[in-house]
């Protein structure tokens, strides 16, 4: 008797680790953004159309980057072989979110890690269960780098964004002019290590350091991600130049107001023609200027 129980035990066991299988891939975790609130303002009939034509696209896209899905719920997990193929997925997942202008974006976070794929028994496939399961904690980590993201970004764990640029851009969908920045460091709830996280995008603006999210809290980093000039776009060109034009604008308008309220006769000329008595105005600031002004030289 004792031997055929250990005999029964011996092949539940085997039966087990056949359905089991270690790999290091790439985890990917998305999520709608104010799902819930899409909801109670378009009403369920409205939300399950958009909702439907978005997990379609999402599938068609798990399958052309080699992926496979896990989970699905107001968002999807699913894991790629290489991270490049998670990138390329992320990058034509957002583009089709804003060129089909669905009233709703994505957060999206990816983790490489060593996980176990558990394959379920047929009898709870039946059942409604899913096909696959992944166990460990890189989901955690895949999910905490998630609930960061913004509307616009595609955030990386660390373990994510070197393998990614140990293999760099061998993937035809990651666009040519993909960027990549380091948003900060983050302490993530139940997670021992704080996680340095990266952006990967085309603008400055998906680069920028997300804020804190309930389940992780930044702790170190720069609080805003600078690109080089031949990496902004021509927009981005335009604000960066106007900006600085607006500032040399008012700099050149206030050292004109302040020559003419300093000389009697054009301060005269203006209060007489507009009425406006640049003296009384600017007159105690000139002041205090020049007094400013003849310390430093006096001390030199």
């Amino acid at each position: 008797m004792e031997v055929s129980k250990s005999q029964e035990e011996v092949k539940k066991t085997h039966h087990i680790d056949e359905n089991i299988v270690e790999a290091e891939i790439a985890i990917v975790l998305t999520d709608i953004i104010g799902s819930t609130k899409f909801v109670q303002k378009n009403g369920s009939r409205i939300a399950a159309k958009w909702f439907g034509v978005h997990d379609k696209a999402v599938m068609n896209f798990i399958q052309r980057h080699n992926g496979r899905l896990v989970d699905a719920s107001d968002g999807h997990l699913m894991y790629f072989g290489t991270v490049s193929d998670a990138i390329a997925f992320s990058f034509e997942y957002k583009k089709y979110l804003r060129v089909k202008k669905f009233p709703f974006r994505s957060r999206v976070g990816i983790h490489w890690d060593k996980m176990l794929i558990v394959k379920s028994e047929e009898h709870l496939v039946r059942a409604g269960g899913k096909r696959i399961n992944l166990e460990g904690i890189g989901k955690n980590i895949a999910a905490r780098t998630m609930s960061l993201c913004s509307k616009e970004q595609i955030l990386l764990s660390s373990a994510a964004y070197k393998r990614y640029k140990q293999f760099g851009h061998r993937n035809r969908f990651i666009p040519e002019n993909a960027l990549s920045a380091l948003v900060g460091l983050y302490k993530f709830k139940g997670v021992t290590e704080p996680e340095a996280i990266y952006a990967v995008g085309q603008i400055q603006l998906q680069l920028q350091p997300p804020p804190d999210s309930e389940k992780a809290k930044r702790i170190g980093g720069h609080k805003k991600i600078k690109t080089k000039l031949r990496h902004k776009k021509i927009l981005e060109i335009f604000w960066w130049l106007s900006y600085r034009l607006f500032w040399i604008a008012l700099f050149l308008l206030l050292w004109f107001i302040i020559q003419i309220s300093s000389n009697s006769f054009y301060s005269d000329l203006f209060k007489f023609y507009l009425g406006i008595d640049l003296f009384y105005w600017f007159g105690p600031t000139i002041i205090y200027v020049k007094k400013i002004i003849s310390l430093v030289l006096n001390n030199i």
